[in-house]
């Protein structure tokens, strides 16, 4: 079955120190009863702000957990 023009994929990432903890989150926001499934691999990332004429390492340069999420909505 081929997707609806009107569907459209929404995405959420969560950002934490460990996948553990992430997960959690998923959890606790109820994220898989608002339609979300986990989008790919879990993974560390390091972070840059991008903006105007630089960017800034966030979260001081360390990498964190991030886990990226999705879900198919209408509109």
């Amino acid at each position: 079955m081929s997707p609806s023009s009107s569907e459209r994929e929404e995405y959420l990432t969560i950002i934490a120190p460990t996948a553990g903890e992430a997960m959690a989150q998923f959890k606790a926001r109820h994220l898989d009863e608002q339609g979300y499934a986990i989008a790919g691999k879990i993974g560390r990332h390091q972070f840059s702000l991008v903006g105007g004429e630089g960017s800034t390492e966030l979260f001081a340069g360390s990498g964190m957990i991030a886990a990226t999420f999705s879900r198919k909505v209408l509109g």
